[in-house]
């Protein structure tokens, strides 16, 4: 069975996770931050590792170079998985090695969940029936095969999601944007009269 290292600080998201990734049948290893997660690396060896960015003692990226650079588990495969969606932030994680780059608020836990299938099967591991099962579809796991549990937690990872990007959504609150043809538009009809105006004298 494929072994599986997560690597969050928030506990309530990396409880998410685990349950979404514990319905495919992985072993699972958690850890709070990049310091905890290279000591658990070099004793577990995982196959996989989903790691955050913005941790505590040790970051994602920082971890990322380190695990790159220490002999046994230089080759162990890593998602990305974090809130920070700037390009600059991509190609860091790309140069450091990192093998796939999730944003959070752009994927779903069907879209981790089968990121995390198709690395593992093109390696060669073995993974859960079902998970082998479920790459082979074109379309997301259903939502009824899920239990009420692993509803309620996907519903608080969206919420949780939707919380961080009202914040940034809410500078832009109160504008008012106007197309390049409404501009134009008004500006004819503001012009109108004073058409009319020149022809009567």
């Amino acid at each position: 069975m494929a072994k599986v290292m997560l690597v969050e600080d928030d506990n309530n998201l990396r409880e998410i996770y685990q349950a979404r990734l514990s319905a495919e049948g992985y072993q699972l290893i958690s850890a709070k931050d990049g310091e905890e997660a290279l000591a658990l690396a070099v004793k577990e060896k995982p196959d996989l590792i989903i790691c955050d960015v913005m941790m505590p003692k040790v970051s994602g990226f920082e971890m990322l170079d380190i695990l790159r650079s220490t002999q046994g588990i230089q080759n162990t495969r890593v998602i990305v998985m974090t809130a920070l969606s700037q390009a600059e932030d991509k190609a860091r994680a790309e140069k450091l090695g990192a093998d796939l780059y999730l944003v959070k608020s752009q994927v779903t836990l069907e879209d981790m969940a089968r990121s995390v299938r198709n690395i593992l099967n093109q390696d060669g591991h073995n993974v859960s029936p079902k998970a082998a099962a479920e790459t082979e579809k074109s379309e997301p796991t259903p939502e009824a095969v899920q239990t009420p549990e692993q509803i309620e937690k996907a519903d608080k990872l969206e919420s949780l999601i939707n919380q961080e990007e009202g914040r940034e959504k809410s500078g832009n609150e109160g504008l008012d944007i106007i197309s390049p043809e409404e501009a134009s538009t008004q500006k004819t009809e503001s012009e109108a009269p004073k058409a009319d105006e020149s022809g009567q004298n």
